[in-house]
C-alpha cells in the first residue's frame, strides 16, 4: 500500500494529514532520486506520501491519491523526462494545480527539475529541430490515443503551472520565463582554431552533444553575418547559457579572438545571465596572465596602429578576468590522446 505512516508533528499542526505529497515518474525516478527524497524528508521529521506500486493503476488517478493530495500542505512536482510521457502524472498534475488554486485547500506547489530544462516547459507548442522536446513529443502521442480534447487540458494545465508557478519561483531566484525559454544555446565556444591540436575542439564538442548539450562554436558559423540588427556573434552570445573559452598558445595574439572574449565578458559582466567556464589548453593561468601582460609587445606592429589603445587596454582585463574565474580542467598533449 501507499506509504503513508503518523502524521508528523508539522502536519498535524497545520491540519494536514501529510507535509508533501510527492509527484514523478516511476520511470525515470522512483528507485533513485524520489525513494532518496523521501527518505530525506522522512529524517528531517516530515511526513512525505509517496504511492507504491501497490496501488491499482488505471488510465485516471485513483480517490486515494485524490485524498493524499487533498491531505498534503504542499506538493512536490518531480519533473522528469518521461513525466510528460505518463497520462497518470499528467492527471496528477491537474488535479494538484486545481487544489493549488483552490481558494478553501491552502495547497503549496514546489517544482523540482530532474535531468531536464525548465524551458521545456514554455516550448510545449514550439518545434527546434536542434533540440527535442520530450514534452512537446510526449503530448503530440498522447493525442493520438487520448484525443485533442483531453490533451489540450493538460497543456492547459502546463501553460498555467508556468505563468503561476515557475513566473513566480523564477522571480525568487532572479530569473523571468522570457530570459529562460531565449536560451538556444548551452554553450558557446571560443577558441583559436591554429591550436586545436589531437581534434581537442571536435573531442571536446562531441562530448558535449553525446551528455544532450547544444553548443556554438565560433569557427564553425560566420561571424560577419547580421542578425536581428547585430552580429551573429552577438545573437549567439545573448542565446547561450554559457560559454567555454579555451585559452591557447596564440589566443591572446588572435584579435578576433580576443575581440569575442571582450564581447562574452562585458555581456556576462552586465547581464549576469552568461556563465563563464575558461578552460586552459597546453598553456598554464600564469602564462595567459603574462600574455595580457605583454599584450602591447606581442601583437604585431600593424593592429597596434589598427586598434586604438583603449581597445587593448579592454582586451587585457577581459584576459585577466575570465583566467581569474574557476577553470574547467587544464589539458596537455597527454591529456587529449586516446
Amino acid at each position: 500500500m501507499a506509504a503513508a505512516p503518523e502524521a508528523s508533528a508539522s502536519a498535524k499542526s497545520s491540519g494536514f494529514k501529510h507535509d508533501a505529497f510527492l509527484s514523478f515518474s516511476g520511470e525515470d525516478t522512483r528507485t533513485t532520486f524520489t525513494t532518496d527524497l523521501f527518505r530525506a524528508l522522512k529524517a528531517a521529521d516530515l511526513k512525505p506520501f509517496m504511492d507504491d506500486d501497490g496501488i491499482k493503476r488505471g488510465n485516471t488517478i485513483t480517490s486515494e491519491l485524490e485524498e493524499a493530495i487533498q491531505n498534503s500542505r504542499v506538493s512536490i512536482i518531480i519533473f522528469s523526462e518521461n513525466f510528460a510521457s505518463s497520462s497518470w502524472c499528467l492527471d496528477e498534475l491537474l488535479y494538484i494545480f486545481d487544489q493549488y488554486r483552490s481558494k478553501t485547500k491552502n495547497h503549496g506547489i514546489l517544482p523540482l527539475f530532474y535531468h531536464v530544462d525548465p524551458s521545456i516547459m514554455w516550448l510545449i507548442d514550439e518545434a527546434d529541430e536542434k533540440r527535442e522536446n520530450p514534452f512537446k513529443k510526449a503530448l503530440d502521442e498522447h493525442e493520438k490515443r487520448f484525443g485533442k480534447e483531453k490533451v489540450d487540458q493538460w497543456r492547459g494545465a502546463l501553460r498555467d503551472f508556468i505563468d503561476d508557478i515557475l513566473k513566480t519561483t523564477g522571480k525568487e531566484f532572479g530569473i523571468s520565463v522570457k530570459e529562460a525559454s531565449e536560451f538556444k544555446y548551452d554553450v558557446l565556444l571560443s577558441y583559436e582554431s591554429t591550436d586545436n591540436h589531437e581534434n581537442f575542439i571536435e573531442l571536446l564538442d562531441g562530448e558535449l552533444r553525446s551528455s544532450k548539450f547544444i553548443p556554438f562554436k565560433t569557427e564553425d558559423n560566420g561571424m560577419d553575418r547580421e542578425e536581428d540588427g547585430g552580429s551573429e556573434l552577438d545573437a549567439a552570445i545573448s542565446r547561450s547559457r554559457s560559454s567555454i573559452i579555451v585559452f591557447s598558445r596564440n589566443y591572446a595574439y588572435s584579435p578576433r579572438c580576443l575581440d569575442q572574449l571582450l564581447k562574452i565578458f562585458e555581456y556576462s559582466s552586465e547581464t549576469k545571465r552568461l556563465v563563464i567556464i575558461p578552460v586552459f589548453y597546453q598553456v598554464s593561468k600564469d602564462q595567459v596572465r603574462m600574455q595580457a601582460e605583454r599584450l602591447d609587445a606581442s601583437l604585431p606592429g600593424i593592429y597596434n596602429k589598427q586598434f586604438k589603445r583603449e581597445n587593448v587596454k579592454r582586451w587585457k582585463e577581459a584576459i585577466k578576468g575570465v583566467a581569474e574565474l574557476p577553470a574547467a580542467v587544464a589539458f596537455s598533449d597527454a591529456a587529449t590522446k586516446r
